[in-house]
């Protein structure tokens, strides 16, 4: 796990970003039922599947604005983990804008634009949106805070949160 860290902490320096690593005092996920960008079923975080660490990249912007941009560099941070072979069966990488409050009427409109943005850069089952009810309670679940900054979680095979990045 120290090699990943430092791997995360490494593409950070390179991409321009401040990662801050929280410790320990996390909590778990709540449950979402959604669908990846290749429209299969998924349940979050059940259905994550690294053998060994899941590194899961969440865009929970407080508004479109913040999410873009967050999504953007979490792209790029998983491009510059991708460089240094991070990524295989015991490491998996998840990404998940997290959206709340969206009319149901507008979700699939959503799914499909964002879909274009991953496609070739991530395996579109391994990424998906996220609709909750209450961005903070979500965050606040997991240990995390909603506070405009891309958030990178390292978790166990389980999916339990073990640390995050910030930044």
């Amino acid at each position: 796990m120290r090699t990943i860290l430092l791997a995360i902490a490494i593409a950070a320096c390179i991409g321009g970003n401040f990662a801050i690593a929280q410790d320990g005092g996390l909590g778990s996920f709540e449950r979402v039922k959604a669908k990846t960008f290749d429209k299969e079923k998924f349940v979050f975080p059940d259905d994550v599947r690294g053998t060994e660490l899941n590194i899961i990249f969440l865009s929970m912007g407080v508004d479109r604005e913040s999410g873009e941009a967050q999504q953007l560099e979490l792209l790029d941070w998983h491009d510059a983990l991708a460089e240094r072979g991070l990524f295989s069966d015991a490491v998996m990488p998840y990404h998940f804008p997290v959206l709340a409050g969206v009319p149901f009427f507008v979700k699939g409109m959503i799914a499909g634009a964002m879909a274009e943005t991953y496609e070739g850069r991530v395996p579109l089952d391994q990424a998906g949106l996220l609709f909750i009810k209450d961005l903070d309670e979500f965050a606040a679940s997991a240990g995390l805070v909603a506070d405009g900054q891309a958030t990178i979680v390292i978790a166990t095979a389980d999916a339990t949160p073990l640390q995050f990045f910030k930044g």
